[in-house]
């Protein structure tokens, strides 16, 4: 019983919240830099040999356009995490955004498949037509 007790206070803890930042980001601007944060990690997940290749650092990339540094990112990040609240505006926006730009590229997808479509049709009707003037033209000039 004393064991199970003395269990019990130590269980009791509380928990620390992460303070607000000095530097909060607010909840747009904070929508925004994970938009961008996980379309990176998209990025960096299909081509990351290339980006490494390339020198292209990401991270940077996004904390120059954003002005702010890693650490501001990692404590507003934690922040926002421990307020339900705002955290699931944040990830409300950010999905909003994603699912424009998800239908965005899919739009573009399909124009491209429409174009590299007629681009094919196009040169089937060029090679059917050089075939015919290839076997005309000689037998006309006979």
């Amino acid at each position: 019983l004393s064991i199970f007790l003395a269990l019990s206070l130590f269980a009791c803890q509380d928990v620390v919240r992460p303070a607000i930042p000095e530097q909060i980001i607010p909840e747009a601007k904070m929508a925004d830099l994970l938009v961008e944060a996980y379309i990176g990690n998209a990025a960096r997940s299909n081509n990351n040999r290339v980006l490494r290749m390339g020198g292209v650092q990401l991270d940077s990339i996004l904390y120059a356009k954003y002005e702010i540094d890693s650490l501001q990112f990692a404590q507003n990040t934690a922040y926002y995490a421990a307020q339900i609240d705002p955290y699931m505006r944040i990830l409300q926006q950010v999905e909003t955004k994603l699912s424009v730009v998800k239908k965005s590229l899919d739009s573009l997808a399909l124009i491209d498949a429409e174009q590299q479509k007629k681009d094919k049709e196009s040169f089937l009707d060029s090679a059917k037509t050089n075939v015919l003037n290839q076997k005309i033209i000689p037998a006309i000039s006979q």
